[in-house]
């Protein structure tokens, strides 16, 4: 197997109940037992994690006093499809490619491989490309003892007990679902961060499903520099999908150039889709979150220069950058300021508060001309004399939005040339 190069990084993996019995159940095949795997089955029971639509998710292992699960509660099928697969738009399409990270139980490839055999379409299908990273093959390995969500699973068991064979961590071949000539499931198991610099460069992806723990756990997989490698990847109308909707990732994608928009939501929480197309981009981020992203240090993204920090180290270089700029350069996201810019506060407290922050830009009344400016992008008629009409985009609000706070910090705002804005 391929070693995690970097001695000071320790990606977050299943819970350390799963991960003992799958390498338990390793050495023994290894030796020759045939009966291991069918021991794992049943070991595994009371870790599985029964979800909303009857699929199975696991626990992550404990950091930071918390862990979270693989999948929603909603449902694992449930999610992959409805944040990942339907919102791709990987459909009616000869030839389809998808970059799968951190793949763990192969929902997401499975749900994408059963929407694309199994269903109708207009265009015959010739080719279906997905390369699957996942750093622990110990969580490569669990996806064959637990209960498979839909036939297609099957399909990414059989390519993922192939890999494990041939990496000499599994023996038996158990799994007898045939892999179709024209599906090519390509499995890595090493670090997302070095699997994507080794990508040919003529290798491009219909879709990227980002899909690692969340960004307080995993920020090595959701840093500037990474996110700019996987863009790199992406087709002309290829889109990436993640579902989270964190600020520090939606500014660095959208800083690469890429259109940014809500994805679909599941209960409260929603994700993001990001494409270089337009099109691919169903709706436009909040307000509140084009302000929060473009003016508070919310929307700090999180940087690995090197792509080798730990995600302690990540975490901490952000929060040093986040409060060397707070009140400087961004405003501070503590009390949501941006958001309560040409607002009325009844709230006499809060508001005392929220003037505070923007007195440290010069700024003494939420409703001011200076208010008015920066937000007036987001307005379909101009309130601040500047003359220009709303951009279109969630990206070109936030990117002009951040330009006038520039104006504003550089001590370039003038009443008197606001039209020459």
């Amino acid at each position: 197997m391929n070693p995690i190069k970097n001695p000071f990084y320790n990606p977050l993996i299943p819970e350390e109940g799963v991960i003992s019995l799958v390498k338990e159940w390793s050495e023994r095949e290894k030796k020759g037992d045939r009966n291991a795997r069918q021991d794992a089955v049943f070991k595994i029971e009371k870790y599985l994690m029964k979800t909303a639509d009857r699929s199975y998710t696991l626990q992550s292992d404990v950091r930071d006093n918390s862990s979270e699960t693989m999948h929603t509660r909603h449902g694992a099928f449930y999610e992959a499809n409805e944040k990942f697969v339907n919102p791709s738009g990987i459909e009616n399409k000869e030839k389809i490619a998808i970059l799968d990270i951190c793949s763990g139980l192969g929902i997401n490839a499975s749900a994408a491989l059963e929407n694309l055999l199994y269903s109708e379409s207009d265009v015959k299908l010739e080719m279906i490309e997905i390369d699957m990273v996942e750093i622990s093959w110990e969580t490569l390995a669990a996806s064959l003892i637990i209960p498979s969500p839909s036939e297609s699973h099957l399909l990414v068991k059989k390519a993922i007990e192939n890999y494990l064979i041939k990496q000499g961590m599994l023996q038996f071949p158990k799994e007898e679902k045939e892999i179709p000539d024209h599906v090519n499931i390509r499995v890595y198991c090493k670090d997302a961060r070095e699997m994507v610099t080794e990508i040919p460069k003529t290798r491009r992806y219909d879709a990227v499903f980002l899909d690692p723990f969340s960004p307080a756990k995993s920020p090595e997989l959701y840093s500037y520099e990474f996110l700019s490698e996987i863009s790199s990847l992406l087709k002309a109308d290829g889109v990436i999908l993640t579902y989270t909707s964190a600020a520090p990732v939606r500014y660095a994608i959208m800083d690469m150039g890429l259109e940014v928009g809500e994805g679909p939501e599941i209960g409260r929480s929603g994700g993001t889709i990001a494409s270089y197309d337009l099109n691919k981009i169903p709706h436009d981020l909040s307000e509140n979150d084009e302000r929060m992203i473009a003016l508070s240090d919310a929307g700090i993204p999180y940087r690995d220069p090197e792509l080798n920090l730990s995600a302690e180290k990540i975490i901490e270089n952000r929060q040093v950058e986040r409060i060397t700029i707070r009140g400087v350069t961004k405003m501070a996201s503590t009390v949501k300021t941006p958001v309560k810019l040409v607002t009325d506060l009844d709230d006499e407290r809060q508001k005392r508060r929220v003037l505070k922050h923007l007195k440290k830009f010069g700024i003494d009344d939420l409703n001011s001309l200076k208010s008015r400016f920066l937000v007036c992008p987001q307005f379909s008629n101009c309130i601040c004399n500047c003359g220009h009409g709303r951009p279109s985009t969630s990206r070109a609000r936030i990117k002009e939005m951040e330009k006038r706070l520039e104006i504003i910090t550089n001590g370039n705002f003038k009443n008197d040339r606001l039209n020459n804005h």
